[in-house]
């Protein structure tokens, strides 16, 4: 069967069927997908009531725990993906033992991953019309589904800064109310760092721990330019070639079975992306446009605001020195600490090099709040985690 056909019979299978089958040797490991209710402030459907994407996983055997008495309080974490990929092909990868969330429940942790609009499974407002993007992404979907080039019907960013906390609000307030629990933690990677940074800077009596992987971070405030169009595109190649095999230096970096497993994923969860364009299919990426700040923003000061235990990780061939100055900016809190990876790029999380050790950094932190036995201080380690060297 063709690829395109195989991509496109994968997408259109039902909500609850795409990861139960890949997961069966798990039976342990309850899979639960929501649609969390939220009245919109992106700028592509404001003031729409919408469900936000919200997938939990979580372990039967703890979940008797939890019926006997035993608190969730400290065992429940919340997921929140970067800027291109939505949450499930980062942190619920099913491909050998590479999800993150599946980890995490195995230890005993209520485990949620979220998309926001735009991504995934989320509303993806405006996103379905092929001209709602500049002219050189409109050329990369001819002549399918576009014959020929033309206008967008909305002009602007799909989303702002804003919008993206104020829908992690939503979801983290719902999950307070479902599990019955004061504190959520958080992960986020990439532009998810600078997601879950900004609400915790934010909601300081909301957060216990937090865990940043590859943040996005600026300590001086950047002016934002609106993009004019709602969405652009990115290929098969750009992802896995451009983005991540050109910052790749080890061997043996890279699973060959990875980088298919994950476009395989991202298109299962954009079903229209899976249909346009080339043979690969297109990931469909939102915008964001400016927005008028209401409260601390992700930089110096939001930073400084920021109450909860924090560690954050980054890849030697992904600017460790910039991760740098967020954790200096982090000065409200002594339980601090920043690690860098051996052989690891943005991508991380998908690398055979520090995947595991990722898991297994984030359980430490989110169980103790330390790493490697200690609370704070500037780490660097081997291939998957080795010979834990302390710089400072």
């Amino acid at each position: 069967m063709p690829l395109r056909a195989n991509l496109l019979k994968l997408a259109l299978l039902p909500l609850f069927t795409f990861m139960s089958t890949a997961g069966q040797a798990q039976s342990d490991i309850v899979t639960i997908e929501r649609f969390v209710p939220h009245v919109s402030t992106a700028p592509a459907n404001k003031g729409q009531r919408v469900g936000i994407y919200l997938r939990e996983r979580y372990s039967e055997t703890a979940a008797d725990r939890w019926e006997t008495g035993q608190p969730r309080e400290g065992r429940v974490v919340l997921f929140v993906h970067g800027g291109s990929v939505s949450s499930i092909p980062d942190y619920d990868l099913q491909y050998k033992d590479y999800s993150w969330m599946e980890y995490l429940a195995e230890a005993g942790f209520d485990t949620f991953a979220m998309d926001h609009t735009g991504y995934g499974r989320s509303p993806r407002p405006t996103m379905d019309n092929a001209c709602n993007m500049d002219s050189e992404n409109q050329r990369l979907v001819m002549p399918h589904p576009l014959k020929e080039a033309c206008e967008p019907d909305f002009t602007g960013g799909l989303s702002t800064t804003q919008s993206d906390w104020e829908e992690i609000a939503t979801v983290v307030d719902y999950i307070r109310e479902l599990r019955g629990v004061n504190k959520v933690s958080l992960i986020g990677w990439s532009a998810g760092g600078t997601r879950t940074g900004g609400y915790t800077a934010r909601n300081p009596d909301k957060v216990d721990k937090l865990f940043l992987y590859a943040p996005g971070y600026s300590r001086e405030d950047r002016e934002q330019q609106d993009p004019g169009v709602p969405m652009r595109l990115q290929t098969y190649e750009t992802l896995t070639q451009g983005r991540w095999q050109q910052n790749v230096a080890c061997d043996n970096q890279v699973d060959p079975g990875v980088r298919d497993a994950v476009w395989s994923t991202i298109m299962a969860f954009d079903p229209l992306g899976a249909v346009w364009g080339p043979e690969h299919g297109i990931m469909r990426v939102r915008t964001s446009a400016p927005f008028v700040p209401n409260g601390p923003l992700w930089n110096r000061e939001g930073a400084a605001r920021v109450a909860s235990p924090t560690i954050i990780v980054v890849g030697a061939q992904d600017n460790p020195e910039g991760r740098g100055v967020l954790y200096d900016d982090l000065t409200a809190i002594d339980n601090k600490v920043l690690v860098t990876m051996a052989c690891s790029t943005h991508f991380s999380v998908w690398e055979t090099t520090q995947y595991k050790f990722l898991h297994r950094a984030s359980l430490e932190w989110l169980s103790s709040g330390t790493f490697n036995g200690a609370h704070q201080g500037v780490y660097e380690v081997g291939v998957n985690g080795s010979a834990p060297k302390r710089i400072r």
